[in-house]
């Protein structure tokens, strides 16, 4: 699983740089022309992998990597939900939920994963698809999603290496400066996971970096990290 998805992407880039199956295809007459994709889903994807390949390779002397997804919120449903599209699953509060993020549903038998589709009131929350009926004596709804900020992170990263490319085939220096903005931002995030002011939630540590001082004779601080700029 991916850290940030190609939408995550999109919302970062450029507004004319777009994702998409969008080619010179066929003019519709009487419409307007819509704007070539600049590159296509799959594609999107490759990048975001190596974005992650960077993230982990920074953070893996510190934590277990790939990282996973946790649950970061959890609470019980207030009525039934059956199997079907577009399910309204009725809740105490849906101040939590976002549009787009994925949840998880479980009780004593069984679980799965779902997508929000909606958050229509304070109380309700709608669900892309469920394959199975829940009740709602034993019955839990929880957030599923990787630590803040790894989405924006990935995001970021995954967008600078795209733009570098698109940039150097129309442009003559090799980097954008919009790329090189990105960038910066994903390191300054990444070197604050290193110097510890961000916990990654709920994540397997594999070195000494978040162990108490005390407990060695000399406490080793490895993450004095030098912030690097272009």
């Amino acid at each position: 699983m991916a850290y940030c998805s190609v939408a995550d992407m999109q919302r970062v880039l450029p507004e004319k740089i777009s994702i998409g199956d969008q080619n010179i295809g066929t003019p519709n007459p009487g419409r307007p022309v819509t704007q070539r994709s600049n590159l296509t889903p799959a594609e999107a994807e490759r990048y975001i992998d190596y974005a992650q390949q960077h993230i982990d390779s920074r953070l893996r002397p510190f934590y277990a990597c790939p990282l996973r997804r946790t649950k970061s919120w959890e609470g019980n449903i207030e009525a039934d939900i059956s199997y079907g599209t577009n399910v309204v699953v009725s809740v105490r509060d849906s101040g939590p939920f976002i549009r787009g993020g994925t949840v998880r549903l479980q009780d004593k038998s069984q679980y799965e994963n779902a997508l929000i589709d909606s958050v229509p009131t304070i109380t309700t929350v709608t669900l892309d698809t469920v394959t199975n009926s829940y009740s709602a004596i034993d019955t839990k709804i929880s957030i599923i999603e990787y630590p803040d900020p790894i989405p924006i992170i990935t995001a970021r990263m995954a967008c600078a290496i795209l733009l570098d490319r698109l940039f150097s085939a129309e442009q003559s220096p090799d980097v954008s400066t919009y790329g090189k903005t990105q960038r910066n931002l994903a390191r300054d995030e990444i070197d604050d996971i290193l110097s510890g002011e961000i916990f990654l939630f709920g994540q397997e540590h594999t070195g000494r970096r978040f162990v108490r001082g005390s407990l060695f004779d000399a406490f080793s601080n490895p993450a004095e990290v030098q912030r690097d700029k272009e």
